[in-house]
């Protein structure tokens, strides 16, 4: 039984280091933290994963938004450029009442 370590003597050991200065209160904090770790991770990842998801979620719904967003701005575009060209040549098939130069529209 010469090395079984109960709680109370962990405490001692821990309340020891605790006393010994800041490199030794360091390392009592690092014990403590790996002695309750194996307690503290799981709780923290099963209560992690329902936000992870959640966030997951969120992204690929905005996603999804943002893509039909960019193609109806797309649409709106090229209408804007069709309705565009159209007037160009509506203009230069017309007669020109106005001297040549001020009204010259040139589609390539």
């Amino acid at each position: 039984m010469a090395n079984i370590l109960t709680a109370n003597h962990m405490r001692e050991h821990l309340g020891e280091l605790m006393e010994g200065g800041q490199r030794n209160r360091n390392l009592a904090l690092a014990v403590g933290a790996l002695a309750i770790a194996p307690i503290v991770v799981p709780a923290i990842a099963k209560a992690a994963k329902p936000i992870a998801k959640a966030t997951i979620k969120n992204g690929i719904c905005l996603y999804e938004k943002g893509k039909v967003a960019a193609a109806e701005a797309g649409e709106v575009w090229q209408d804007m450029v069709a309705e565009a060209k159209a007037e160009a040549v509506a203009s230069q098939t017309q007669p020109q009442s106005q001297s040549p130069a001020s009204n010259r529209v040139v589609i390539e």
